[in-house]
This record gives structure tokens, sequence and C-alpha cells, in this order.
């Protein structure tokens, strides 16, 4: 856990020249590990002297350092991954093109074969029609048009199949191109995994000081001072375990009325900086203290913390109004039982709204609700506030009815698929901010405070499960239909398909638009024989179904995005026969031509 509040403006004064000293030893720990040096208790000794701190502030130093090469290395294989991705999707894209460029090459073959012949047919009929008796001229002008219409329908495929060829050239031309700078780029990813990188003041205000006017410096000395700042903006001294306060350096204590102070000691090249020295175990400690420091959150956990001796990390950190110091520790959380003796509550993450279904110890439905979280087009501080509230909100609404809380243990990427495989186009700019983790943090956090037990669960099928078992027969959406097989499947109730698929093999669903669709699955045994013991008894078959539901998905794809068919009558044309047939078409509208025309009915 961590707490945080902020210090005064005649902090800068100490903690200014403390974290440039510290900034500086990590920056010179970093040059020497990077050029060979292995981190050793010569060299930890040889820091301390150089730098007049102590061995365990060289230590908080060092592991500062590694956290930002561990944090570098996760993104640089993370980045790798999602290359790795993109080139593989785009190799995919143009075997596609190159099958469908081959197939467009024949079909212009054929369609100029067809269109010379055609050709020669007209030609060789044209020479003959001067010795054609005049009765059997009207046939044979016939049959000549006849013939002059396919082979210009043949010379028209051939010019669209040759204008198609052109663009799938260019557009694969284009495609290698973009795969082969792909693949450099994932070469500098690979790169950055053997031999992790780090800008110390970010890189971003590194390549500021290239044009400093539109990065708003006046001047190159004026850049330097804010890089400078900026390199030394936070340290970390670490929790000691062995001593008092849990922390050998910044030492807080709780007053009688509420309020934190911190001592700091300083090491000995900032001992001039002191307010007091004082004698502990024959060595002389230089420090200066911040009184009067309110925690506003969890204040009682911290105080538990410093008298337990457990250990308690303090992080300095400089913003563009003043230092912060923020607190963590670790909070011993009383064991909360899994309990579904009353039933539980199933929750299904989406991209703009989270569905949340209370069951009762039986698995049936009590209520369901959806609570709006939309994230997109907020700030990372607005997504995070709102990702909060919601978790807060479904806690509070589990911790009202006694139950815990059940969710979907997967990842970012996994649920990115499973989105963009059951959602249509809206879906490709809400995943851009869709944070599956930061909601799961969220949620995990705040049953924690709130003593809610919170299981996550294996999500495979959980959705299509909702869907196929549940959404008909409670009238739930399919969202809320798998927040509900969420918390059946931690309630260990069972996942068998309908026993109408078992005895048929045919199985009626809704899709996301609410409309039914029937599946008829390869029947690769009988759905009726009874399933053998100890066997996996759904997952072979919500497999054929999965497979099958996509299949209907793209299916009804572009007939959602088909636009109605327009009548190919004038205005006029249509309306006069609207008019004759007015027994067909009840409460037409006769005196203005400008009303729609109500669909006319076939006669019977």
């Amino acid at each position: 856990m961590t707490v945080h509040t902020r210090l005064g403006a005649d902090a800068d004064r100490i903690l200014d020249p403390f974290s440039e000293l510290m900034n500086r030893a990590e920056r010179t720990l970093h040059a020497r590990l990077i050029a060979g040096a292995k981190w050793t208790g010569y060299l930890a000794i040889s820091l301390y002297k150089e730098f007049g701190i102590s061995a365990k502030l060289i230590e908080s130093v060092y592991a500062a350092r590694q956290a930002k090469v561990s944090s570098a290395l996760e993104l640089a294989k993370l980045h790798a991954g999602e290359i790795d991705k993109k080139i593989t999707s785009k190799t995919k894209q143009i075997a596609d093109k190159e099958r469908k460029l081959v197939k467009k090459r024949k079909e212009l073959a054929n369609s100029i074969e067809l269109a010379e012949k055609h050709e020669a047919r007209a030609a060789k009929l044209l020479a003959g029609l001067a010795t054609i008796p005049i009765a059997k001229k009207p046939l044979a002008l016939q049959q000549y048009k006849t013939i002059l219409g396919e082979m210009h329908r043949c010379r028209r495929l051939a010019s669209e199949a040759l204008i198609l060829i052109e663009s799938l050239d260019a557009d694969i031309h284009q495609h290698k191109r973009r795969v082969e700078t792909l693949r450099a780029k994932l070469d500098e990813a690979k790169r950055r995994i053997e031999h992790p990188s780090i800008c110390f003041g970010t890189r971003k205000l590194f390549d500021a000081q290239h044009n400093l006017e539109a990065n708003g410096f006046k001047s190159h000395s004026e850049w330097r001072e804010a890089w400078r700042r900026s390199r030394s903006a936070t340290f970390m001294i670490e929790g000691d375990r062995s001593r008092n306060c849990g922390n050998r350096f910044a030492r807080l204590s709780r007053r009688d009325d509420g309020l934190f102070d911190i001592e700091l000691r300083l090491p000995e090249a900032l001992k001039d900086f002191a307010a007091e020295a004082t004698k502990v175990g024959g060595n002389l400690v230089h420090s200066v203290r911040f009184n009067g420091l309110a925690f506003s959150h969890n204040p009682d956990l911290l105080d538990a913390a410093i008298s337990g001796r457990i250990p308690v990390s303090v992080r300095f950190h400089r913003d563009d109004t003043s230092w912060r110091v923020m607190v963590s520790f670790k909070t011993s959380d009383a064991e909360i039982p899994e309990d579904y003796r009353c039933g539980a509550i199933g929750v299904d993450l989406n991209a703009d709204f989270v569905s949340v279904t209370r069951v009762d110890r039986h698995g049936n439905v009590v209520e369901a609700l959806d609570i709006p979280m939309v994230t997109y087009g907020k700030s990372q501080a607005q997504s995070r506030d709102v990702t909060c509230k919601v978790a807060a909100e479904i806690v509070a609404y589990a911790k009202k009815h006694g139950l815990p809380i059940v969710s979907e243990e997967l990842d970012f990427e996994k649920k990115k698929l499973v989105l963009k495989l059951e959602g249509d186009a809206r879906y490709a700019r809400m995943l851009s901010s869709f944070a599956y983790s930061q909601f799961d943090a969220a949620l995990a956090s705040a049953c924690a405070r709130h003593g809610v037990f919170h299981k996550r669960v294996n999500p495979a099928y959980t959705s299509l499960i909702g869907r196929v078992k549940f959404a008909r027969r409670y009238g739930l959406s399919v969202h809320r239909s798998a927040a509900l097989a969420i918390a059946r499947r931690a309630m260990q109730l069972s996942e068998e398909l309908p026993l109408s698929f078992r005895e048929s093999g045919k199985l009626t669903l809704p899709l996301n638009d609410a409309h039914p669709v029937t599946l008829e699955l390869p029947v690769r045994k009988d759905p009726a024989q009874p399933k053998a013991v100890g066997s996996r008894h759904v997952g072979p078959d919500l497999k054929g179904v999965a497979k099958a539901l996509r299949g209907a998905l793209a299916a009804r794809g572009p007939s959602r995005r088909k636009r109605p068919s327009r009548s190919v009558m004038g205005w006029g044309e249509l309306r006069s026969m609207v008019r004759r047939r007015r027994r067909d078409v009840p409460g037409a509208d006769t005196q203005s031509g400008s009303q729609r025309v109500a669909p006319m009915r076939s006669p019977a």
C-alpha cells in the first residue's frame, strides 16, 4: 500500500541537493555496470566513499537503477511482441493478396482470350453479311450484336482485372516495404532486450534541445536547467525491517494529534544542511525534520506498519508544485473466506460498460445490471478515476448483499481479441482506451479494503456459455449472461450445453444485435451419447459452437452494412402505381407527393 502527502516549500532547501546527490550516484553506478562492472561489495564501497553516502543509501540507489532497467526490459519485450504480431498480420495480408493476384491474372488472360475469339467471330460474321439472304439478315444482325456485346463485356472484365492487378501489385509492394520496416524495428527492439537503455530525465525532454523554440525554451541554458531538474526529480530510500520505524534514514513517527513527522537523516556529504545533530551508537547523525504531515488515506495502517517493524520505503518526488513524499509498505490483511452459500456476483468487463449479475446459491439470476465505464477520450487521470469509481460501486453492491465477487482472469491482448471478434466497427476506437489491467487492479484493491472476497476464474468460453444457455432463458443480454457464467464457474456449477442441442445437434442463440440464429454443427459423434466419466464434457462441443458462431457473425457483417435498395422507377411512376393499387396500401397519404409511401403488399 502507498500513501502520500505534500511537503512545504521549505523542503527544496534540503531535498534538492539530496536528490541531486542520489541521482548522480545512480547514473554513475549505471554507467559502470553498463561498462561491464559487476555489482559487488567492492563496487559499493568505492561508490559510497566517492559520493560520501552510506552503504544502505547505495543499496537504495542500486534498487532504483534495477527497477528502471527492469521496466525498460519489459517495455522492450512488449514492443517486440507487438511488432512481431504486426509482421505476422502483414505477411498474411501479402499472402492473401498474392493469391488474389494470381486469380485475377488468370481471369485477365481468360477475358482477353474470350474477347479475341468473339472479335474473330464478329469479323467473320460481318464479312458474310453481304452474301446472306435478306430474309436471314435480321437474325444474323442480332447474332452479330450479341457477339459484339460479349466481346465488349470481356474487354470490360479484362480492363477491370487489369486495374485491380495494378492495385494489388502496388499494395503488395507497400506491404512488403512495411514488413521490412517492421523487421528493422523488431531487430532494434531485440537489441534493446539484450541491452536495455535508460534515458535519465526522459527522452522527450532530451530531444527538446534540438528544437528549443517549439518546445518552449528561450535558450539552451534554460533547457539545460530544466533537464538537470528533471534528472533529479525523484529518489527513494528503501525500508529496513531491522530498524525502528521500518527505515534507517527516513523515519516516520505519529504524534498525539494524528499527524506525522519525518526525520530525514543526511549523508556525510550533506551534513552542512543539517538542522540538528545527535549521537546514535557513538556516531554523530545529522538530520532534518518535516513536521505536521497529514496522510489523508489509511493513516492507521501506516501507524501500524511503523510500530510493527514492517519495512517502510519512502520516495520523494518533485512535481510542478512542490515536493511530495510517498510511503509504501505491506499490509497484513485478514484472510477473507470463500463462501458461496448465499450466491455470488459475476463481473464481465466490456469496452464501455461493466455487466454485473447477482446469482443465488443455485446459480439462478437474482439481479443483473450494466454500469457505464466510458474511458474513451479521457486523460489517464480521468480514466483511472472512472475505473476506480466503478470498482468501488461494484464492491459496495457486493458488500450490501454479503456476496463474493468473481471476475475474469485474462490479459489485455486476449480481451481485445474477444471484443474484436464479437464486436463491430465502433470497438476499433474503444479498444484504444480499454484498460483491463487497470480495472482488475482497482477491483482487487477495493475488495481488499472493504473485506470482500474476490476470485478470478478462467474466462474460457464464458461469453459463449452465457449466450448459449442463459441469454434466452432469462432474457439477458449476452454480456450479462457472460457475467452469470463467470459467477457459476466459481461456484463449480454445471456448464453442460442445453438438452435440445444434444438431441438435435442444432442450437439457437442470439447474436449481438439480439436477433437469433440457428447453428447446425458438424456431427462428429452422437450428441445424445452419454459422456464418459471424468471427461471434459463441454470443451469439444463449445469449440464447435464458437467456430459456427464466428461464421454466423462474419456472414451477418456485410448484411448489416448493406444499404437499403432503392427503386429504379421514377417518383411519378411509383406514385401512380400506388394509386392504382390503393386497396393494397393501407393508410397511404394521397394529399402530398412528398410523403413517404408505405411498402406495397403482393396480391394474394
